[in-house]
């Protein structure tokens, strides 16, 4: 996940200052944090500003009221699926190979073939 301003397209980096445009926020400034996710999966960004005597406030607020927006990179689902579908593939074609192999030896077994192959080599 990555924090990007939408009027520059440019990822915000942690530590960087703020400004607010909407909300209770309007012209603070605030120092990006993280991105935290709530209870009902909707991500929000952490900020603080310098408090008073108790340090440093911390709240929460949608990315809008920053005029950012919230980006999930999914590549790694990508990856996962091409090395699992290469896998199986693999197993797949190994598996039809056995089968293919096993076919002669069963009917060999089955018939009981072995004195006529013997007969056929032998001579």
């Amino acid at each position: 996940m990555k924090l990007v301003s939408c009027v520059t397209g440019e990822e915000i980096q942690q530590g960087r200052t703020l400004h607010g445009q909407t909300g209770v926020a309007v012209g603070q400034a605030w120092k990006f944090e993280k991105i935290a996710q709530r209870r009902d999966g909707v991500h929000h960004v952490h900020v603080t500003r310098p408090g008073g005597k108790l340090g440093r406030s911390h709240r929460e607020f949608h990315p809008s009221a920053f005029g950012c927006e919230i980006t999930v990179e999914i590549t790694w689902r990508k990856r996962v699926s091409r090395a699992a579908t290469r896998t199986w593939s693999k197993v797949d074609d190994y598996l039809l190979a056995g089968l293919f192999a096993l076919v002669p030896l069963a009917f060999f077994e089955h018939y009981h073939w072995s004195e006529y192959i013997v007969s056929v080599l032998g001579h």
